[in-house]
């Protein structure tokens, strides 16, 4: 049976260039089939059978129009979570599936999907920039990447993050949590695109997708090398600053 992997709204969750987590997925896995849903298409995951569902990073008004669009498949969602479909959230996206969105300053205050128990915090004039190198269970390397924005999740220690940090801060600048992964959902902060900047990672994850199939990285070379180089930048002290670490 063909492989599907499913692109939400590519119109407006589409910053960072994030989106090449899925280009260069496709690549890795060349038979599948991509689908690319738009604003206002009904998702194929509602009633078919998708085998990854990737949403992007978005404006604020983006996360609202994802949030309007995603809430009465919320049982779906879950169901599928649960059944341990694949879903892949980077940066903001994973805020939407929380409880709510709230910017005390500006008295602001909308309901996310619900799939996950956490709150988002909007603070606009403290913005967080950053690196990030952590642990994630199921690759040996560790995952690097960055991080730049003004929100922040507050959620129980119970809800697993997608990875622990061992340099830099997590869900928020309080703990060492990055993130959420729920069985096969992997929802995360960074931005980059994660896929490209993790080879190891996104070798996981193909495997995962494929478990009867040798996963086959496309670039191989290339992506490895400049993991590598990436990874001995983040393994030297003098690249950190004092801001980049947990403050409890």
């Amino acid at each position: 049976m063909t492989l599907t992997i499913e692109m939400l709204y590519p119109e407006i969750a589409n910053l960072h260039g994030d989106n090449a987590n899925i280009e260069y997925l496709a690549r890795c896995i060349p038979a599948a089939r991509v689908v690319r849903t738009g604003l206002n298409e009904t998702p194929e995951f509602v009633s078919g059978n998708v085998d990854l569902v990737y949403l992007g990073p978005l404006t604020e008004r983006g996360q609202r129009q994802a949030i309007t669009r995603l809430t009465p498949h919320k049982s779906r969602i879950e169901e599928l979570i649960q059944s341990g479909a694949h879903f892949l959230f980077t940066h903001n996206a994973m805020e939407c599936l929380g409880s709510r969105i709230v910017n005390p300053e500006m008295n602001y205050d909308i309901p996310g999907v619900g799939v996950f128990d956490f709150t988002t915090e909007v603070a606009m004039f403290n913005r967080y920039t950053g690196k990030v190198m952590g642990s994630f269970d199921g690759v040996e390397q560790p995952i690097v990447g960055y991080k730049s924005q003004f929100s922040m999740v507050s959620s129980s220690l119970e809800l697993p993050g997608f990875m622990t940090t061992i340099r830099g801060i997590g869900r928020n600048r309080a703990t060492h949590l990055e993130g959420v992964r729920v069985h096969n959902f992997i929802g995360t902060s960074l931005i980059g695109p994660v896929l490209l900047m993790n080879p190891h990672l996104a070798e996981w994850l193909v495997s995962s997708l494929s478990p009867a199939e040798k996963p086959q990285l496309a670039f191989t070379d290339l992506a490895v090398a400049a993991y590598d180089a990436r990874l001995r930048e983040f393994q030297d002290d003098r690249t950190w600053s004092t801001f980049e670490r947990v403050t409890q």
